[in-house]
């Protein structure tokens, strides 16, 4: 019986949800309009992420800020580099095409090629082109049929953002997906799909948010390769939505990135014991190898709770016998 690591939640989300493939936050026509407010105040500059979404309104602490930036970089409209405090975006040559050509045709093709620089994009356009199911089947398909499948939050959201940008872009049946288009984070279909490992600095983006304040170091993976622990987190992220970064020039309260190439790492990340019962089942229990006195406290709590569940369950299995011989109803009739 395998256990899945504890998924980090964004705060407030007491349950845990189905998490949406990457998407844009805004539609296309929307993120040019963003890309000419920032060209507006600083041209083919880079700038600060805080001045960026200054520039659109935002707070640094705002997430539409934050997701406004996710999407210019999902359309090729912008380009980042560096992290945290350091971290920048500029425009990129496709976002000047667009609003600085003057052959109309090119700046159509450049819009076309936006609109499917989107790995979500590109996957719906390749499976329906112009000829989309309705909005009910659209919807049930992305729900519960698709890999990864929508949160039925956000699915809504996101068809209508992805008709809004098809519509806008003029895309015909015979537009395909150009190799060319600049995509960050790996989206690009003839791009390799970046894996975390052990040691790299990461930012977690899931349905176009980024979930860390700053980007954290990777310390250690699940068995199965599909979870990812990062320094100063007790839970796992899903390693397919991390981005590779850069470390930041002076990370504040992290570990020296160099220690997991000095230390001997362990075999496995993950403790299992295994309990046989007479009934010829078993009870396992799993825990990471590093644990904090935090987790170590939790764990013993929790092992109290199963304790006192099992005491209950067999209790209950005891009255049950007690009623039905008394009443002459045999348990389980």
């Amino acid at each position: 019986m395998a256990t899945v690591p504890k998924v980090l939640e964004p705060k407030n989300d007491k349950k845990k949800r189905t998490r949406s493939p990457a998407y844009p936050f805004i539609n296309l026509e929307t993120a040019i309009k963003r890309a000419k407010e920032f060209w507006d105040q600083e041209q083919s500059n880079a700038a600060n992420l805080k001045v960026a979404v200054d520039h659109w309104g935002y707070d640094i602490k705002s997430s539409g800020g934050l997701q406004t930036a996710a999407a210019l970089v999902s359309f090729g409209l912008m380009k980042d580099e560096g992290s945290g405090d350091r971290r920048k975006l500029q425009l990129t040559p496709a976002a000047l095409r667009i609003l600085h050509a003057p052959d109309s045709k090119e700046r159509a093709e450049a819009i076309k090629q936006a609109a499917l620089a989107p790995k979500i994009h590109e996957r719906i356009w390749q499976k329906w082109g112009n000829n989309l199911p309705s909005d009910a089947s659209l919807r049930y398909t992305l729900l519960s049929e698709w890999e990864p499948k929508f949160n039925a939050n956000a699915v809504d959201g996101f068809i209508k953002q992805y008709k809004d940008t098809i519509a806008f872009a003029k895309l015909t049946e015979s537009d395909k997906v150009a190799s060319e288009v600049e995509d960050n984070g790996g989206e690009g279909e003839s791009q390799t799909p970046y894996l975390a490992q052990i040691g790299d600095w990461v930012q977690w983006e899931s349905n176009g948010t980024l979930r860390f304040p700053e980007p954290k170091r990777v310390k250690g993976l699940s068995p199965d390769g599909n979870w990812v622990y990062v320094d100063g987190q007790h839970g796992a992220v899903p390693r397919a939505e991390l981005l590779k970064e850069s470390a930041p020039a002076n990370p504040q309260n992290q570990p020296d990135p160099n220690s997991a190439l000095r230390m001997p790492l362990p075999k496995t990340h993950m403790q299992e014991f295994v309990v046989p019962l007479s009934g010829g089942g078993k009870a396992v229990f799993q825990w990471p190898s590093a644990l904090s006195e935090e987790d170590k406290t939790d764990l013993q709590d929790s092992l109290k709770i199963v304790e006192r569940k099992i005491l209950r369950a067999e209790k209950s299995e005891q009255t049950l016998e007690t009623f039905g011989t008394k009443s002459g109803i045999a348990p389980g009739s």
